[in-house]
């Protein structure tokens, strides 16, 4: 293409252009002739990239070869057995890799090959799920697009037969495996910044400022159907599949249970005599409490562990601290005006007693007792304009008598995670997944341009024209 556009121009010279092009690469290409390059995709399972291909991938990572690799990782070895990888999560049993009931599961902690790739020279990583579609398709859609450099697409692929779940499950185990923070989701974008919080994303999981996102349990007690909203754990997730089913049994009548969420976080010394356990419910939908073994308690604490990890890598640490000072500040300025306010009555009630004595023993006025109690003599500080709420009016909404007529098209809670959330409500005796807007999240995220942009696709797209945005 080059040469033909030089030979149209009539500007090739053979002494000056031959030896260029002779030894002309991949490498000189502009981005424009970057972008019409086929792909060049390589596609295996955990076992091949995780583990046996491990070495190879490590090498290709750390060169500039714009080659795309995907990961079908469904945390075993699918295809020959169901062997346990280092995809495999902690406590799982895996076909061809236990040996009777006593065995506790796998007892290694699960590799993270995403953020082992993400810290190879300037390598594109998505971790992901198709059971987000928002996110997948986005994330997909840009890691084709990426051609400076190799990039890495992981994506969460329950294996029915492996997991222990049924056929028609996969998605929704997908969901629930990013919900509960076992498989969380990021984007790792080398172009995006120079600095760790501009390369990483965590958009689309829910509550990404908290360790744990949110579970609704539907159960039934004196015959009427009741919700429970419950910390979403991975050891909420391990109860729901079949290769951790020996890690749960019914707590005991005369146990001391505590639940998971609560019990990570006890000393040693207070953990003695307590027994961790998560809720559930049994054939007749009645609540039921199921103890959780040690090896799923360690799983709970590294998964929240690399949660965390990757919370600092975005950046949350930091954005909670500015919303943490700018409460502080907001209080100490009510704190000001408050104090202020109060000397000002003071005062006001003082010089008033000290003209009332003047009056009544016929003494000249005189200003001096107001002015000995102002600073610099002169007029008593005005008192401080009352602090502006910090994002001004409302710029989305959603009406809480709306939400029943929200028909879950996932748009609002997936593509705005900062205000909308994923719930369940009973209308009408019968259960239902809406989205809703997190209380209180107007007045603690910040409506910057972007994010109005956003607020404004979500209202535009809702099916049930139930948000709007200013």
């Amino acid at each position: 293409m080059r040469i033909a556009k030089l030979d149209l121009d009539d500007a090739y010279d053979p002494q000056v252009h031959d030896r260029f092009f002779e030894l002309f690469d991949w490498s000189e290409f502009t981005p424009e002739e970057l972008s019409l390059l086929p792909t060049v995709i390589s596609m295996g399972g955990d076992g091949a990239t995780y583990d046996i291909g491990f070495g190879a991938l490590s090498r290709l990572l750390s060169t500039t070869t714009p080659i795309k690799v995907v990961v079908l990782n469904s945390g075993a070895y699918s295809n020959t057995g169901g062997q346990a990888s280092t995809a495999s999560l902690t406590g799982q049993d895996s076909d061809l890799s236990r040996f009777g009931a006593a065995h506790k599961g796998k007892q290694e902690d699960r590799k993270e090959l995403g953020l082992i790739a993400a810290f190879h020279p300037t390598v594109f990583v998505v971790q992901t799920c198709t059971a987000l579609q928002g996110h997948f398709l986005k994330s997909v859609m840009a890691y084709l697009n990426h051609n400076d450099s190799p990039a890495v697409l992981d994506v969460y692929t329950p294996c029915q037969a492996e997991h222990g779940i049924a056929d028609a499950a996969a998605s929704r185990h997908a969901r629930l495996a990013v919900e509960s923070r076992v498989n969380p989701l990021f984007v790792h974008d080398p172009r995006r910044a120079s600095d760790l919080r501009g390369r990483f994303s965590l958009d689309g999981n829910p509550d990404a400022d908290k360790d744990w996102a949110t579970n609704t349990i539907e159960y039934v007690e004196d015959g009427a159907i009741k919700l429970m909203e419950t910390p979403l754990t991975p050891a909420d997730f391990a109860l729901t599949e079949g290769r951790f089913k020996k890690q749960f049994r019914r707590l005991a009548a005369d146990a001391v249970g505590v639940p998971v969420h609560e019990y990570i976080d006890l000393s040693a010394a207070d953990q003695l005599g307590k027994t961790p356990f998560v809720w559930s419910t049994d054939d007749d939908k009645k609540l039921i409490k199921m103890e959780v073994a040690s090896t799923v308690i360690h799983l709970v604490h590294n998964r929240r562990k690399y949660w965390r990890t990757l919370q600092y890598l975005s950046g949350l640490d930091v954005a909670k601290l500015d919303a943490d000072h700018r409460v502080e500040l907001e209080a100490l300025q009510r704190q000001y005006k408050e104090a202020l306010d109060a000397r000002e009555t003071s005062i006001d009630s003082i010089a008033r007693a000290m003209s009332e004595l003047a009056a009544s023993s016929s003494a000249p006025p005189s200003g001096g007792v107001t002015a000995a109690l102002t600073p610099g003599g002169g007029a008593a500080a005005p008192a401080a304009a009352p602090v502006a709420a910090a994002n001004g009016s409302a710029w989305v909404a959603l009406a809480d008598e709306d939400v029943a007529k929200c028909n879950n098209c996932k748009t609002c809670y997936q593509d705005l995670p900062e205000l909308f959330e994923k719930t369940r409500i009973v209308v009408d005796g019968v259960t239902k997944e809406v989205g809703h807007m997190i209380p209180g999240a107007l007045a603690r995220v910040k409506p910057t341009p972007e994010l109005k942009a956003k607020a404004a696709r979500v209202a535009a797209n809702c099916d049930a024209e139930i948000i709007h945005a200013n």
